[in-house]
């Protein structure tokens, strides 16, 4: 008699998703659980602070461009039908229902590292909060991206000869000029920073995120019959999807982030138009021939 195992999307989020196989019966997963370490050292000097958070940064936007990859990919494997509908049972079916949970379960994993606790050894959007997070430090900031633009030197000076044609008062209208729009990026600087601390820190006390890192904890990261959040209480179930949506929400933080703390503007939706050509280029171009299993 034919069976079908209980899924990960069954097991882990309590419903199926919309489309799922069918496939020869396998064992039942692990579940697992997780730690907290501690805070950050205090006595870090605001210049220390800034220089952690410039190479932490650095960091959490490579690790963000990978978590990036990852979704373009899952949008095919995970959420589309364009692969499992080309799958009938079969025992093919077990090893893309592997691939397939794989998939969905590396994204999670990844997403919630970028969220996990404030700790100098972790490259985390916490960290980077937590080392920002004072008036001085977002001010010395913004002060940075102000002399960015104050001290450079300007285009009409290259060269002796453009000297000798542009009058003085040309030439104070153009640095006035830079050092209104550097004064205009520093104010922008400090909104955008203290926005994202404040998105920040309303994503970490969100029921989404208790939800994604208590099924992290709980069934991929250890092994657990119930966390240490499920024991102080009731804690939310995550919804498929969740991940989806914490990771958009995630998008806007890391730019900002990026943008003032780095003092380097990154567009994210053109690494995102690309990853999703080279997976639409890969995927699309998958085709299964599998045997049905005969019952």
């Amino acid at each position: 008699m034919k069976r079908q195992r209980k899924t990960w999307f069954k097991s882990v989020f309590g419903h199926e998703r919309d489309e799922r196989i069918e496939d020869c019966p396998m064992k039942k997963g692990r579940k697992s659980a997780g730690r907290k370490r501690g805070p950050l050292p205090v006595g870090l000097s605001d210049t220390q602070r800034i220089a952690l958070a410039k190479a932490k940064m650095n960091r959490v936007m490579d690790h963000f461009l990978y978590l990036l990859e990852l979704h373009a990919n899952n949008k095919f494997v995970v959420y589309s039908s364009l692969l499992s509908q080309q799958i009938p049972v079969s025992y093919a079916a077990n090893a893309f229902n592997i691939f397939q949970k794989g998939m969905h379960q590396i994204e999670i994993v990844r997403l919630y590292a970028l969220w996990d606790s404030a700790d100098l050894q972790k490259e985390n959007i916490p960290t980077v909060i937590e080392l920002i997070d004072t008036d001085a430090i977002i001010g010395k900031l913004a002060v940075e991206i102000s002399d960015h633009w104050k001290k450079q030197p300007m285009w009409v000076l290259s060269s002796a000869s453009t000297r000798e044609r542009v009058s003085a008062a040309i030439l104070r209208e153009v640095k006035a000029a830079e050092f209104q729009f550097g004064e205009e990026q520093a104010a922008k600087a400090k909104v955008d920073l203290k926005r994202a601390i404040a998105d920040a820190r309303a994503i970490l006390s969100s029921p989404r995120l208790a939800a994604i890192a208590n099924l992290r904890d709980k069934h991929l990261a250890h092994s657990l019959a119930e966390t240490r959040r499920e024991r102080g209480g009731p804690v939310p179930t995550m919804k498929y999807g969740d991940e989806t949506t914490l990771l958009e929400d995630t998008i806007p933080i890391v730019e900002h982030l990026y943008c003032w703390v780095n003092g380097t503007s990154f567009s994210v939706s053109d690494s995102q138009e690309i990853d999703d050509q080279n997976a639409e280029a890969l995927w699309t171009a998958c085709k299964f021939t599998i045997e049905t299993l005969k019952t």
